[in-house]
């Protein structure tokens, strides 16, 4: 009768050490193709985040957001006519919703030529820093609600 062997505690260390090459392998091949196999139960919906600078808050009224960021997440959801408004002097007036305070706001989206990036302008003085006291530091979050074709505000982070 053939015996069979009972793998034992010390073989362990091997198992540790192959499971370790076997995942360093997976992310470097996740690495070259640029995906990732791990499950992720949660997407954080806040895709455009940003920590407010003095200059976010002070009396320019305007919150400079990165042009990539906008390129990228901002620009494809509007319409046509409101990509060519933004791309003008006048801008493009967003709604934004605020979910931490549950009230409806409008400002105006451009890109400024002068720094090369999107801001959002007017109101965000007296709406967003004044109304909800943001300090430099505070980190925000915006995302686009696609079914009210608007964007969501929200304080992430207090500084």
């Amino acid at each position: 009768m053939p015996s069979t062997k009972r793998k034992s505690c010390i073989e362990a260390p091997d198992d540790e050490r192959k499971r370790a090459r076997i995942m360093k392998k997976k992310k470097q091949e996740e690495r070259c193709w640029g995906y990732s196999t791990d499950l992720m139960l949660y997407d954080d919906p806040w895709k455009i985040k940003k920590e407010l600078t003095k200059s976010d808050l002070g009396n320019l009224s305007r919150l400079l957001l990165p042009k990539e960021l906008i390129e990228d997440l901002v620009l494809p959801v509007l319409s046509l006519e409101s990509q060519r408004e933004a791309k003008n002097e006048k801008g493009t007036k967003i709604m934004i919703w605020d979910v931490d305070t549950q009230s409806m706001h409008h400002l105006v989206f451009k890109f400024w030529a002068s720094s090369k990036s999107y801001v959002f302008i007017d109101n965000w003085t007296k709406d967003f820093v004044n109304r909800r006291s943001l300090k430099i530091g505070d980190e925000i979050g915006f995302h686009w609600d696609a079914y009210n074709n608007r964007f969501d505000f929200s304080v992430l982070v207090r500084a």
